[in-house]
């Protein structure tokens, strides 16, 4: 199955995102790829680790979407940078079962959740993008 989704590329969309209001540009992208991304955040939930003996925090329950508007910021041409996994505190233990360790066996959850839906990620982006711009 082979998926094409154009958006106006370079200069265009700078020039498109230029005609919508800023904070309403940063909006659009952060809940368009909060969207995009819950497919995945719910892939990494299904096969992160979990241990029904542990009475304390599951690894699994702190999986989230983070993001952080840069427009400001950053040196690059990023809006919205946009991030899904587990929270700091569980870092270690996700890069344990990803990566494995010396006596564990790694069990990765996080790039397979990405690949495996890399192309429903892209779909639900371009419409949600495309719904926001022309609902402006």
């Amino acid at each position: 199955m082979e998926m094409e989704i154009k958006f106006p590329s370079g200069k265009d969309f700078d020039r498109l995102l230029e005609t919508i209001d800023k904070k309403v540009g940063v909006k659009l992208l952060r809940d368009a790829g909060r969207a995009a991304l819950d497919v995945v955040q719910q892939d990494m939930y299904r096969n992160a680790g979990f241990d029904e003996e542990n009475v304390g925090a599951h690894m699994r329950d702190s999986i989230k979407i983070r993001s952080t508007n840069v427009a400001e910021k950053s040196r690059y041409a990023t809006i919205v940078t946009l991030r899904v996994g587990p929270s700091k505190a569980h870092h270690m233990k996700a890069l344990a079962q990803e990566f494995g360790t010396v006596k564990q066996v790694a069990q990765p959850f996080i790039r397979p959740a990405l690949d495996y839906n890399i192309q429903k990620v892209l779909q639900v982006l371009a419409t949600e993008i495309r719904i926001g711009l022309e609902g402006q």
